[in-house]
């Protein structure tokens, strides 16, 4: 061309080969294999999928689907006993407050001891009129001794009557002493029953069975005469005020690695937190695993029971994290790579990986945030 040898350029095309051969012909001439794209032949004039590589924060989710579930209150009795009447049935809604069983009554114990404390206070209080009229008995007559000791003209007369004088001041001295003792002996009596009241009260009180919320009666013990232990259930309520998220049951070590849980109702999302179980390697052996989890929300909300819910736990959460979708990403036998994109070719770049979602996966190193990269649809 134009008298110089500069050559002619012949591109071969060898797409069913996945490969380019460039030839170069002229006064010398080379050949040269440019960089092999394996599996990457786009059809010429198509364009090709690419996204820049970004930051973002980053977490895999695990979701488990579950449903609105109030929550179940077991109500017991303090003390052991049998129970008297049951006041409620299943299905029955019930108020905070509700008296809902009794044990066999002994409120009798409580009505005596009243009654006797109410007889003492009365005897007590007659004979410590008694006493203080002896007192007062005493006194007149040491008054009277004292005026005849004034009036009388003989020593001897005078002498007598002081001795009758002393006598007296020694009957008003021990009569006072007396009332003392026996006011304080009335007192400390006094206290016993009463201590026996507030006990006899305090058994009437333990055989009362009262709702500590508002609900619905799922199961109760047997009806009267039923023999029930203290701390043990006796009724269940269905909290309506309180719901909670049940799913199938979740291995504890799944929770455990979990950095953070939510549920999703009705499309709002709600922290949460996993109620805690419990299971010895003996029950793990045994098959004895539970058939629910339960999980507990961490603020007051208004939710329907019976609504389902998505619990999802958040694992491996990277802040900031280098991002690229997941099906940029490809998989070889022993690394992960991606196909930078320089102008119209492609890269093959080997990169190493960290948290993985079915959206996106984070990219340790390999790449930078902006660069380019070929996603396979």
């Amino acid at each position: 061309m134009r008298g110089q040898c500069f050559g002619k350029k012949i591109v071969a095309l060898l797409l069913t080969a996945g490969f380019v051969f460039v030839s170069l012909t002229g006064c010398g001439s080379s050949s040269e294999q440019v960089e092999e794209i394996p599996e990457l032949i786009d059809p010429v004039g198509v364009d090709v999928d690419t996204v820049k590589v970004k930051k973002m924060n980053l977490s895999s989710v695990n979701s488990y689907q579950g449903e609105i579930v109030p929550e179940l209150e077991g109500v017991s009795f303090m003390s052991s006993g049998n129970i008297g009447a049951m006041k409620v049935s299943v299905g029955d809604k019930v108020k905070k407050g509700q008296l809902l069983a009794t044990l066999t009554s002994v409120d009798s114990g409580v009505k005596q001891l009243q009654k006797q404390i109410k007889e003492i206070r009365e005897t007590n209080k007659d004979a410590n009129v008694i006493s203080q009229s002896d007192i007062e008995r005493f006194q007149e007559e040491l008054s009277q001794l004292q005026k005849q000791r004034k009036a009388a003209r003989t020593k001897k007369e005078r002498k007598g009557l002081q001795a009758q004088i002393l006598e007296k001041q020694e009957d008003i001295k021990l009569a006072k002493l007396r009332l003392s003792q026996q006011k304080e002996q009335q007192a400390l009596e006094l206290k016993h029953l009463r201590e026996d009241l507030e006990d006899a009260k305090s058994q009437t009180k333990e055989s009362k069975l009262i709702s500590p919320v508002n609900g619905e009666v799922i199961t109760t013990a047997g009806g009267p005469g039923y023999m029930v232990q203290g701390g043990v259930t006796a009724v269940n309520i269905a909290n309506m005020d309180k719901p909670r998220v049940r799913t199938d049951y979740i291995d504890s070590s799944k929770l455990g690695k979990a950095s953070s849980y939510v549920a999703i109702v009705n499309g709002k999302q709600y922290k949460v937190k996993a109620e805690e179980q419990e299971i010895s390697p003996f029950d793990i052996e045994l098959g004895n695993i539970p058939t629910n989890t339960w999980f507990d929300f961490e603020d007051e909300v208004k939710l329907r029971v019976g609504d389902s819910a998505t619990i999802e736990l958040y694992n491996d959460t990277a802040s900031d994290a280098l991002v690229v979708p997941s099906n940029a990403v490809f998989r070889g036998k022993s690394d992960r790579y991606v196909y930078l994109m320089e102008g119209n070719n492609k890269k093959k770049i080997t990169v190493t990986v960290g948290t993985v979602t079915d959206a996106y996966t984070q990219i340790l190193t390999g790449v930078k945030e902006g660069d380019v990269v070929y996603v396979q649809s």
